[in-house]
């Protein structure tokens, strides 16, 4: 796979954006990172993007079911967002 954006789930409500891009770039270089917090869940998540393919594939591995700041986390790749057709 070549997928280079990560989803990032379960997120401890006290995790910031920093936290988690230090975590993130223990394994690679991290493009950007948007982290989202509902204020009706205790947890948030978060959407990154790695530099490489490789980076993504060491996030997945090494930070799938780690516990962070009291909360497991779910990490998986995403597909590149899909381009509208054209006629």
């Amino acid at each position: 796979m070549k997928h280079t954006r990560l989803y990032v789930g379960d997120i401890a409500t006290t995790v910031t954006q920093a936290d988690l891009e230090a975590l993130f770039a223990e394994v690679g270089t991290v493009i950007s990172l948007n982290l989202v917090r509902s204020h009706d869940s205790p947890h948030a998540f978060a959407h990154i993007q790695m530099a490489t393919p490789e980076d993504a594939r060491e996030a997945v591995q090494r930070f799938n079911g780690f516990e962070y700041q009291g909360s497991r986390l779910i990490v998986y790749t995403v597909p590149p967002q899909s381009r509208p057709r054209t006629a």
